[in-house]
């Protein structure tokens, strides 16, 4: 019998505006039956038929939790297990305490406010704290990563917008070398440049806390594994999903329309609805074995705003013409940093360090050109460490944009040397089921949005399974930076891990 499976890698949501949503996630709404969860999973292959999973409540107190909606009543009907998220605790606000008798703040009000600090900061670090884990060695792994795949998932395409997701393709490409064997996992490891899946299972873990934040800033990942009800699967390899990949299980019939439909609100759920247009086409089909989906949603605000009364409309100069569209400006004192053949802008969100880069490419240069460029590379893995910048008023004027793009990348990881995964003769995906049919890879697709105001950026994502420049020295007190031609920019957290990389060829 022909068995087929989906990876799905729902990649980021990045949303920089006040118009990010409160997200008050709290597993399974069930507290009651999940409190002591240990149930029998459909299609399991275990001696008892138990598999203890990570069930909880996420109902926080004021201080400590998620914001996050409960997730759909339709989920609840295919649910397995609940991937137990960090529980967060929210950045003390100064305007939270109460002033004294006499409408003053004193010593007393200002002690209780730099001991809540003191406690989130340590909190946060406590999170990032993953046994085992380094994270200047993460953050290695995933920048190399994004290096050697860039050209890749950025190459031209008849001059349209092209965006990935490096963290949510990552994560997801681990998931895949968790649930295959042999020759399959080892290409898998190969493009990751890792020595073992032991090895990976931390960096992944790692990474995923370094990035995870629910707070005035959103950077949340999730993961789930759909599973059909007639075929038995492993408990070790569920296990080890749910543990290091925070993995939710769910159940169903494949093929059918209520398990497509579960299946498509989950995504929107995770997502924030930004990608209902490219979830909307997505099902099982009756063949799928087993379908793996990874999200990241990530939003945050500018930490200087852009005035909307002095967005003006000017021309963005495409390959493919002229397009008259909304430019944002604000001036300020700015780092401007080059290289040979671009110039770029860093500029901040508001809390955590994270960033988006905006990277122009020198008149005449092609913004593809960038992707080959080692100046490049070595500026998106090590902005704070790169040279050639300089402190300048810089009058930076950017489109206004809500860009997306949806692609099958089963072509573009063959040509990253997975293969095997997707040839039914050479696949081997033993740890997920003794099912004695032939397992394969069958399709991969990714889908990403990205969105920028003058209040900040929302972006949300999907897959479905050192040169010196010579370059023209910036003036010296002023300068203008106008993004009106395609641009490449990098969305990074505060440790530099790359959430989203793009090009804008159209605003």
């Amino acid at each position: 019998m022909k068995r087929i499976i989906s990876l799905l890698i729902v990649l980021s949501l990045l949303c920089v505006t006040t118009g990010c949503s409160d997200r008050n996630s709290k597993g399974s709404s069930n507290n009651s039956e999940n409190e002591n969860f240990n149930d029998t999973i459909p299609g399991t292959d275990t001696d008892d038929n138990n598999v203890d999973f990570f069930i909880t409540d996420f109902g926080g107190s004021k201080d400590m939790g998620s914001d996050r909606p409960d997730e759909p009543e339709i989920l609840k009907t295919y649910a397995v297990s609940t991937a137990e998220y960090p529980l967060t605790m929210k950045e003390p606000n100064f305007y939270d305490f109460d002033k004294g008798s006499d409408g003053m703040w004193g010593p007393e009000e200002s002690e209780a406010y730099f001991k809540a600090k003191e406690e989130w900061r340590n909190q946060r670090s406590a999170q990032k704290n993953v046994e085992g884990y380094d994270q200047d060695t993460g953050r290695k792994s995933i920048l190399g990563f994004n290096t050697r795949v860039m050209k890749q998932f950025l190459k031209e395409n008849d001059h349209e917008n092209r965006i990935y997701s490096p963290i949510n393709i990552y994560i997801a490409l681990g998931m895949l070398a968790e649930t295959s064997e042999g020759n399959t996992r080892q290409q898998v490891l190969d493009l990751l440049e890792t020595g073992s899946i032991e090895e990976l299972r931390t960096l992944v873990k790692g990474l995923w806390n370094s990035v995870y934040t629910d707070d005035k800033m959103k950077s949340i990942l999730a993961s789930s594994i759909w599973l059909r009800d007639d075929i038995s699967y492993k408990k070790d390899t569920l296990e080890s999903l749910a543990k290091n990949y925070y993995a939710s299980s769910f159940s169903g019939k494949m093929g059918s329309d209520e398990y497509s439909e579960a299946f498509r609100s989950w995504l929107d759920h995770q997502t924030d609805g930004i990608l209902k247009e490219q979830i909307s086409g997505l099902e099982f089909a009756p063949e799928t074995v087993m379908a793996l989906a990874t999200t990241v949603c990530f939003c945050a605000k500018w930490q200087s705003e852009f005035n909307k009364n002095n967005t003006k409309q000017d021309i963005f100069h495409s390959e493919n013409g002229d397009i008259q569209c909304d430019f944002m400006n604000i001036s300020g004192t700015d780092t401007y940093f080059w290289g040979d053949k671009f110039g770029a802008i860093n500029k901040c969100f508001d809390q955590y360090g994270a960033s988006m880069m905006f990277i122009l490419p020198d008149e005449g240069t092609s913004v593809y050109d960038l992707l080959a460029d080692e100046r490049v590379a070595y500026f998106i893995e090590r902005c704070s460490e790169y040279e050639q910048k300089k402190n300048l008023i810089v009058n930076l004027s950017v489109p206004k944009f809500d860009v997306s793009s949806k692609e099958i990348i089963n072509d573009d990881l063959k040509e990253l040397g997975i293969t095997d995964a997707f040839d039914r003769q050479k696949a081997d995906f033993s740890p997920v089921s003794d099912d004695p049919a032939e397992i394969w890879l069958d399709k991969v697709e990714h889908g990403v949005r990205v969105m920028a105001d003058e209040e900040g950026v929302k972006a949300a994502a999907y897959t479905t399974e050192l040169l010196y420049g010579s370059a023209m020295m910036p003036p010296d007190e002023k300068m203008d930076f106008v993004l009106d031609r395609p641009f490449m920019f990098v969305i990074r957290s505060a440790e530099g891990i790359p959430l989203f990389v793009g090009i804008v060829e159209r605003p």
